[in-house]
């Protein structure tokens, strides 16, 4: 099982918000995170009163998907998450459950601000990942919703073809090692592991790449090895 660290910021439990009425499913995955080191789970109420009390925030608020909302009510609950303990010019991350992941809503919270998304028959590791990644400001994405927004985003970048020089040719050896984990879904904490380096090292590598081959987002880089690997196939 993943063991959620402590915020190096801090060196305080990364605190996780959860939604106001939960549902069954809600609620079990707030019990399950309750039990796990480094993660210190509150209600909502808990928060309102510790923020009055003491200025109290949360890391991350955990949220739910209602299919049954139209999607300018989830966005708008989206946007109303609490401050994060830990910077608090800056809200706090939302990890989104969702139970039925439509390209249109995971699209919708995308502009939101949304950026970490676990679907309700998640295991417990890819939520712990899922919440230890939000609380570094980092992107998590399931392999099915990776996969929609993949598809969804494909027919709208320039790709390059056939014959044409690959712009993989302007990075170096280290860029090319990076940047295959990019593409492979890796946070940044995971490359630093798995590279030997440091998270700013990382963090600068993966800068380096994205301007090197024009792209805005680590999105696209992945959605650019997709589409490379479907040409090849």
């Amino acid at each position: 099982m993943i063991d959620c660290d402590t915020d190096d910021r801090t060196g305080t439990p990364i605190r996780v918000a959860a939604p106001r009425g939960p549902s069954i499913l809600s609620a079990g995955i707030a019990a399950a995170l309750r039990a796990t080191p480094g993660v210190k789970v509150v209600t909502l109420a808990q928060l309102d009163s510790e923020r009055r009390e003491s200025g109290a925030q949360a890391d991350v608020l955990l949220m739910e998907d209602v299919p049954s909302l139209p999607p300018a009510a989830a966005i708008a609950a989206a946007a109303s998450r609490p401050r994060s303990s830990t910077a608090r010019e800056r809200p706090a991350g939302v990890v989104l459950v969702m139970q039925d992941p439509s390209i249109e809503r995971i699209v919708a919270y995308l502009r939101s601000g949304v950026r970490a998304f676990v679907c309700h028959d998640a295991s417990l590791d890819d939520l712990l990942d899922a919440v230890c990644s939000t609380a570094r400001e980092e992107v998590f994405l399931p392999h099915g919703i990776a996969v929609q927004i993949i598809d969804g985003i494909l027919p709208h970048l320039p790709f390059f073809t056939p014959g044409t020089p690959s712009p993989i040719d302007r990075l170096t050896i280290r860029e090319r090692e990076v940047f295959s984990h990019v593409t492979a879904g890796r946070s940044n904490a995971e490359i630093a592991e798995a590279c030997s380096l440091s998270q700013k090292t990382v963090k600068f590598h993966v800068s380096n790449i994205l301007h090197k081959l024009g792209m805005k987002n680590r999105l696209q880089a992945v959605a650019h090895a997709y589409q490379t690997a479907r040409k090849a196939a």
